[in-house]
């Protein structure tokens, strides 16, 4: 169905869902929605999927089920089973990071809710929650173009650009590549085979862009065996606009990044945590390591900001932060968090802001079952040294974007240099945080945001950009 912008489509995945009872949040059918009910429900649904929970016969049959041993039954039970939305509140207040306040240097109303943005081209690009791609111009927030391409639209996953391209995916699987100085499909790659469930698409090496999500075995004797979905990862060429290869027999990933120096792409499981390294040469498995108490773990509130990528090094956020050396698997050092059953739930790496010149690692923690207060740590991302830890509110960390200033890589007397970026969903707030010191530049609060709006983020050397709901504004640094 369309909605009143012309655009919108109800996603073929989730009508089938919806016979099983557990696809659709209620009034976001398409594309998973933007409150956190809407997400909640897209992410259960995906994992739901490579469990065996929905299988559709060729009769049309559905068949309810968990491919497990007993104690895997309950882990995936644990995480598939979010905690229960306590609904929007009509006054939000401000969260303990809370610095001066800062006015936007413009805002503008979208029309239809943001789920994730991006930077590119001298244009901010958005994702609408029924897939549309559109441009705005990051010095008026006037809107550039008329979206022609609509991606699959999934609020858990990230926008991928590589120089003046941005990647993503439509509901029929395909890869798709849009230029983002106008808007424009440049090409696409077709997967090619029924039954592809894509989950994001994250991570460049050289020519290829990486994709993960899960296929559909083929029925035997007239149905779908349970447990007959599982997860596999794709490699795109971006030179020849097709399948380069494809790694099959994945557990669930939600997540992946790729070291060109290192000669490695790494997926994360993300319900038994566990990083699996494969070469990008001859596709084999180089390493794998798992998380120290995995069974403890909930499901990461956004899986793909868990794992990032640093020349070659990967940092990746479990029951503690982990630096790997990415062509062998080995510990470089890791963390716990700052709080007692604290788990991690995102990463970013800011350049040039750590000691001696060096990079700093950023991560966003939230306590064991949303009760030990969120935190937001630095570390040297050498030696794993804490360099301050900023503690946010009882919800902090639980749905938090991060990102640093594009202007902390490039010169030390930009005023944006060394800036982060948190926004909360929860108090729904703003923070610009000094990446040297931690401590708060300013703030900016929204008293009329509800919990739940996804707030998303994304930053050049002289702006940063938020959008939350219809909401998309832009601050200097």
């Amino acid at each position: 169905m369309r909605d009143d912008d012309g655009y919108g489509y109800e996603s073929k995945k989730d009508s089938v869902l919806g016979l099983a009872g557990i696809g659709v949040g209620a009034g976001d059918g398409a594309g998973g929605g933007a409150g956190a009910g809407g997400q909640r429900t897209r992410v259960f649904t995906r994992r739901a999927i490579l469990f065996g929970i929905p299988a559709v016969s060729v009769t049309g049959a559905v068949v309810l089920g968990i491919v497990a041993e007993h104690s895997e039954n309950a882990r995936h039970q644990r995480a598939l089973n979010s905690p229960v939305n306590p609904g929007p509140a009509t006054v939000r207040t401000p969260g303990v990071l809370a610095g001066p306040a800062a006015t936007p240097a413009w805002a503008v109303t979208v029309s239809s809710t943001v789920t994730a943005i991006a930077m590119a081209a001298g244009s901010v690009l958005l994702v609408d929650r029924f897939g549309n791609v559109r441009g705005y111009d990051p010095q008026t927030g006037v809107e550039k173009w008329q979206p022609s391409v609509v991606f699959f639209a999934d609020a858990d996953a990230p926008l991928l650009v590589v120089g003046d391209t941005l990647y993503g995916y439509d509901a029929d699987g395909d890869v798709l590549a849009v230029n983002t100085t106008d808007g424009t499909l440049r090409w696409k790659a077709e997967i090619g085979t029924s039954g592809v469930d894509i989950a994001t698409v994250q991570g460049s090496a050289g020519a290829l862009v990486f994709s993960t999500g899960s296929i559909e075995a083929p029925a035997g004797g007239g149905a779908v065996s349970l447990g007959a979905n599982h997860g596999k990862l794709w490699a795109v060429d971006t030179a020849n606009h097709g399948i380069a290869w494809t790694l099959d027999g994945l557990d669930y990933n939600l997540v992946v990044a790729a070291s060109e120096p290192a000669g490695v792409v790494a997926t994360a499981d993300e319900i038994a945590y566990r990083l699996t390294a494969y070469s990008l040469k001859d596709r084999s498995v180089v390493w794998h390591t798992d998380a120290g108490n995995a069974e403890s773990l909930g499901l990461p509130i956004s899986p793909a900001a868990c794992l990032t990528v640093s020349g070659s090094t990967f940092y990746w956020g479990a029951d503690k932060l982990y630096a790997l050396d990415a062509a062998t698997g080995a510990l470089r050092w890791s963390a716990p968090g700052p709080n007692p059953g604290d788990e991690y739930q995102s990463v970013v790496v800011v350049p040039g802001q750590g000691a001696d010149g060096g990079d700093l690692v950023v991560a966003t923690t939230t306590g064991a079952g949303g009760t030990g207060g969120g935190t937001m740590s630095a570390f040297d991302a050498a030696i794993g040294a804490v360099r301050w830890v900023q503690r946010g509110s009882a919800k902090f960390g639980l749905k938090t974007a991060v990102v640093a200033s594009a202007a902390s890589a490039g010169s030390a007397g930009s005023a944006g240099a060394g800036v982060l970026y948190a926004a909360e969903e929860d108090s729904g707030s703003l923070f610009a945080v000094d990446a040297k010191t931690g401590q708060t530049r300013w703030t900016f609060h929204d008293a009329t945001a509800t919990a739940d709006l996804t707030w998303t983020l994304a930053a050049d050397d002289t702006r940063v950009y938020v959008a939350y709901g219809k909401n998309l504004m832009a601050f200097e640094h």
